[in-house]
């Protein structure tokens, strides 16, 4: 048994819990992070068809939002512009525009990262709608702005989307993450 910081003779199960939970960020480790998201990006670089498209929720500002709130340590702002620059790239859009779309939806979970950790997956499915939603907006506005063409009310369906499947990535990252640790 580990002793316990409050000098009594044991641990108790509130010390155990925190130990675990002050080891998590170590779980989580730099290769998944960058794998998880190479791979993101490679299925978001995907050309799909039109009527497809727009259902489809951006599997990179998913798991950047996943990384922001579960390795806050190592995923903030400044990596959510650097993985907008590297979409911006890849799928030809305008300089930015995925920057300060994915800079914005990282913003909002970080402001509040300290109640959605708390939160269960269906509460942080919500939030993470409300940021993918903030980041089709930024998109949109600054399509409208570059290409003076509105693309239709049908983007704004995929956050809703990438909010119904936040769970099930959550529950695969989880499980990425812990078999990484069994493996050792």
């Amino acid at each position: 048994r580990v002793r316990c910081r409050s000098r009594s003779r044991f641990c108790c199960s509130v010390c155990q819990t925190m130990n675990h939970f002050e080891k998590y960020p170590d779980t989580a480790s730099k290769r998944l992070l960058l794998l998880s998201l190479a791979f993101a990006m490679m299925v978001d670089f995907i050309p799909f068809s039109g009527s497809l498209f727009y259902w489809l929720p951006e599997l990179t500002a998913m798991l950047l939002l996943y990384w922001v709130i579960n390795a806050p340590h190592r995923v903030g702002i400044g990596a959510a512009f650097i993985v907008g620059l590297l979409v911006d790239i890849g799928t030809g859009s305008p300089t930015g525009m995925h920057s300060l779309a994915y800079m914005a939806a990282a913003y909002l979970l970080i402001r509040n990262l300290r109640q959605i950790v708390l939160y269960d997956y269906g509460q942080q499915a919500v939030v993470v709608a409300i940021a993918l939603m903030s980041s089709e907006v930024v998109q949109v506005l600054v399509r409208l702005r570059y290409d003076h063409r509105f693309s239709g009310w049908l983007v704004f369906l995929s956050p809703f989307l990438g909010a119904l499947l936040w769970p099930i990535l959550n529950k695969v990252m989880v499980s990425l993450t812990n078999l990484r640790r069994l493996k050792r």
